[in-house]
């Protein structure tokens, strides 16, 4: 099962990260879109909450680095589908802070970016 999510998660975490650091812009606007869509805020967080929830109900691992990064990915998740839902403002505020600091989105998208390397390497060639 862990070899199975890192085929999933890892490619999806690297792409995503390698398409924020081509053109900022367009997802700057995306999620201001998507602050702008109630209901599509809405989804996104049973959305989200779901996906974390069947990750963890079947995979709550903590064992190899790896299959805790997944635990770990299921668990946040969960949490966030749980803002989403709960105190979406929280999520929104906490993105326009982080977008003020460039550097810092900077280096969390190449973490993202690292993240997305590792877990694709394990999944594919492992």
């Amino acid at each position: 099962m862990t070899t199975t999510l890192a085929q999933i998660i890892g490619p999806v975490l690297l792409a995503a990260a390698i398409g924020f650091l081509a053109n900022p812009k367009f997802y700057k606007k995306i999620i201001k879109d998507f602050e702008a869509q109630e209901g599509l805020t809405y989804f996104a967080g049973i959305f989200t909450m779901i996906l974390g929830l069947l990750i963890i109900v079947n995979h709550n691992i903590w064992e190899c680095p790896t299959s805790i990064i997944i635990t770990i990915f299921g668990w946040g998740a969960i949490a966030k589908g749980a803002t989403f839902l709960i105190v979406p403002s929280l999520l929104f505020e906490m993105s326009h802070s982080m977008f003020k600091n460039e550097n810092f989105v900077k280096a969390s998208m190449f973490g993202i970016m690292i993240l997305g390397v590792y877990l694709s390497y394990f999944g594919y060639f492992a």
